[in-house]
């Protein structure tokens, strides 16, 4: 899915593609070739003193629990959770054997696998006389509610079965290309999805922090949604301008759109939604946004908004009895 982006992503411990084989089917992950040799009862599969445990929330892996008495067997269920072939099982074992990491696994720590933040990893190293036993676990990362800011621009009914959560910048092109197809169809159906909107505008677009000031003006009169949809309709004609000529624009679509324009002007020009819009683009860089649109369903960041099979998994996993974040946390506690 196309994005503008902010940076990119820097991996930790990673030696392919994190992510990759979480919100699998259980059967889909036990049948990857580096556990080949693993018996397999129901959702745990051992070998020797080594157990993987795949922890399965609407029949999705969210998360991959291992314990081991060798960093090699460590490694491999890890690389399970991951999607990792064999080999790329040498280089992660290395990885796990770094000084720092080892002196980390004893004292057990929780940490995100890389600045996009989709995944946690844990690990746990405790011994006992001459014999140490490894744990780790690696999960989808569900951010709870109160992770997220506070915004007036929800459209959606707030008894909605999903939750979507949208960092948009007024000046990104693949922001406009989601609010004309995907967003319309989220807001069709308020019992189904409630959506809400932030403010993400990128600091290489010179007209987008405009825009999304004079939005939040407009969300102050009750306005914001039919704003926004004044903003991306007109996207080609004030993009392309020098920031002093679209001033007088955004004006004009304010009238256009109802509001009292001598309140907006007023707002907008004593910049009243700044540090508004300042917490909401830091809220989300703590949340693992990087490119706009970045959208969340029920916590979980999508990879693509428009894979009707992505937001089928996710929202299993997340709607289940347990549900995923339920699952996760419980494994979690056993690290900290």
């Amino acid at each position: 899915m196309p994005r503008c982006r902010l940076f990119a992503a820097a991996v930790f411990l990673t030696v392919g593609s994190a992510h990759a084989q979480l919100w699998q089917t259980p059967q889909a992950t036990a049948a990857q070739a580096i556990l080949n040799g693993y018996a397999a009862q129901g959702n745990v599969l051992t070998r020797g003193d080594s157990t993987v445990t795949l922890d399965v929330a609407g029949n999705a892996v969210v998360g991959v629990y291992v314990q081991a008495a060798s960093l090699g067997d460590l490694a491999r269920g890890i690389g399970a959770g991951w999607g990792l072939v064999e080999a790329d099982l040498p280089k992660l074992q290395a990885n796990l054997a770094a000084p720092r990491v080892l002196d980390a696994a004893r004292q057990g720590f929780v940490d995100v696998t890389s600045d996009d933040m989709t995944d946690v990893v844990a690990l746990k190293a405790t011994t006992t006389g001459t014999k140490t036993v490894y744990a780790a676990y690696v999960a989808a990362k569900v951010w709870p509610d109160n992770t997220f800011p506070v915004t007036k621009n929800v459209t959606g009914r707030a008894t909605a079965s999903d939750t979507l959560r949208i960092f948009s910048d007024f000046q990104c092109p693949y922001c406009r290309q989601m609010w004309q197809v995907a967003a319309q169809g989220w807001e069709a159906a308020p019992d189904t999805y409630r959506a809400y909107h932030y403010q993400f505008p990128l600091t290489r677009h010179r007209n987008a922090l405009a825009a999304a000031e004079a939005s939040e003006c407009a969300s102050a009169q009750g306005k914001f949604w039919p704003y926004a949809d004044a903003l991306f309709a007109a996207y080609d004609t004030w993009t392309p301008l020098e920031p002093k000529a679209v001033s007088p624009l955004l004006t004009t679509y304010a009238k256009t759109t109802g509001l009292d324009t001598a309140a907006f002007t007023a707002c907008v020009t004593a910049h009243t939604f700044r540090s508004s819009i300042d917490a909401q683009i830091r809220a989300g860089i703590a949340v693992g946004v990087q490119a706009t649109p970045t959208v969340y369903l029920n916590g979980v960041k999508l990879d693509d908004y428009s894979d009707a099979d992505e937001l089928a998994r996710v929202h299993a996993a997340t709607t289940a009895t347990p549900d995923a974040a339920t699952l996760i946390d419980a494994r979690l506690k056993l690290f900290r």
